[in-house]
């Protein structure tokens, strides 16, 4: 083989590679209710001294009453920068029922996601 031969079917392999390995919107949504769920648990244990085991549980509720209600904030929130071997998802989130609002940001490689940006 020629070297330009094998220069073009290394830069199609790894074009190919880094679609097939990229994850698609469906599994990033998938991934997001959950880590937004477990940050807004995490706000529910910041609650005032002495009211904070009282306010847990109806919090806790809360979050799982509102999870349905996630997916379609999700799609209508986020943004996804297709970088050839991997994609940046920005979403915006609010969940007033717990006073949770921020951006949440991750970057979706490898069939994995990695969050590295939360309120």
């Amino acid at each position: 083989m020629k070297a330009w031969q094998i220069v073009l079917l290394s830069m199609l392999s790894l074009c190919g590679m880094g679609l097939v390995t990229n994850p698609d919107r469906a599994a990033y949504e998938t991934y997001a209710i959950e880590q937004v769920g477990e940050l807004a648990r995490d706000q529910c244990t910041q609650a005032p001294a002495g009211l904070g085991i009282l306010l847990q549980g109806p919090c806790r509720a809360a979050i799982e009453s509102f999870k349905p209600q996630i997916r379609p904030l999700l799609s209508a929130t986020t943004t996804r920068q297709n970088w050839l071997f991997f994609s940046i998802y920005r979403s915006d989130i609010s969940i007033p029922a717990v006073n949770f609002n921020g951006r949440v940001e991750s970057i979706g490689i490898f069939n994995k996601f990695c969050t590295y940006k939360t309120p």
